[in-house]
């Protein structure tokens, strides 16, 4: 019998995590320190999120659990933890917390409902955003016949069709985007930093923070990673032709898909703005508000350790 080798994020998770955390309906792995970017050295800090049926009761039993996770925002109390979490982009994160011997991690908590809601209509562009990518899915990935005993709200199907509603917006609004420069026909490269570049776009901390190439660096080790995840959401939309390109399907245009659009990016379209001056805005707005709420939630101590590690790497790829 062959062994299946799990993601060693997984099995950090499975083994370890999971018994040390109150429960989690969907959690899943991103960053660097999951999938190498290129010309980067492989991330320290191990970023995940996890979605919870109940933000109260759940930071209710981590505090008591993980005290030492919290910032001195811990001895306020779960109820105001939670209403700070749901403060743009609605999640909250405990940073630079010892995972094991080896490993720091940050992890982000987010409701069930406020996942979903980011995911279908792009509230935020934030927990979206991050799933517009590869990620590893730690719990909650797959729907099992058990689910209607364990799962009675059907919150694993409901995240699930929401992750496949965000990728479908995904794939429209890059090759959207993408044929708005007359590019009818487009590589995987072109089309994939696209869908990774939704996101960044409008993000002040790709001023100051980030490293300037963070999109390529992403895409190019994840090609193919790229193209399995965005197989199905992209059929309708762009067809591939047999040297390997991407080919905009006729009927695929801004006025034919706008109800397909999220309903965030739909209203400032309405208002005037451009697709992508809408997109940017989603990101600029809640990309701004959940740094400054992230002071609060790491504490300033280790809100300085995070932003010199950030910073650093971001002047050694100026100099590279």
């Amino acid at each position: 019998k062959v062994k299946i080798k799990m993601h060693p994020a997984r099995e950090l998770y499975h083994c370890k995590l999971k018994k040390l955390l109150p429960p989690i309906k969907f959690a899943f792995a991103y960053g660097s320190a999951v999938f190498q970017q290129q010309n980067r050295p492989k991330g320290k800090m191990l970023d995940l999120v996890f979605a919870v049926d109940d933000p109260v009761q759940w930071h209710t039993l981590n505090l008591r659990m993980n005290p030492a996770h919290y910032s001195g925002l811990r001895w306020l109390g779960p109820n105001p933890i939670a209403a700070i979490q749901r403060y743009p982009a609605a999640v909250y994160y405990n940073t630079l917390v010892k995972a094991d011997s080896q490993t720091m991690m940050k992890y982000g908590v987010v409701s069930v409902e406020d996942l979903c809601d980011d995911l279908v209509n792009w509230r935020w562009l934030y927990a979206s955003g991050r799933l517009h990518k590869p990620v590893v899915i730690l719990e909650g990935d797959a729907v099992s016949d058990r689910d209607e005993e364990e799962d009675p709200d059907n919150h694993i199907r409901r995240i699930q069709s929401a992750l496949t509603a965000n990728l479908k917006s995904a794939s429209l609004c890059s090759v959207l985007l993408l044929s708005s420069c007359d590019a009818h026909v487009f590589t995987a490269y072109e089309l994939f930093t696209t869908v990774a570049g939704l996101s960044y776009k409008g993000d002040f901390r790709m001023l100051i923070g980030e490293d300037k190439r963070k999109v390529d660096n992403i895409v190019k080790p994840l090609l193919k990673q790229f193209e399995e995840l965005y197989s199905a959401p992209l059929q309708s939309i762009a067809e591939k032709t047999p040297d390997g390109l991407y080919r905009k399907r006729d009927r695929v245009t801004l006025e034919t898909c706008f109800d397909q659009l999220p309903l965030c990016v739909r209203e400032r379209v309405t208002s005037g703005a451009t697709l992508q001056s809408a997109i940017s805005s989603i990101v600029m707005s809640s990309s701004i508000r959940q740094s400054l709420k992230g002071i609060l939630t790491a504490g300033v101590k280790k809100t300085i350790v995070y932003s010199a590690e950030k910073i650093a790497k971001m002047l050694k790829s100026m100099r590279t």
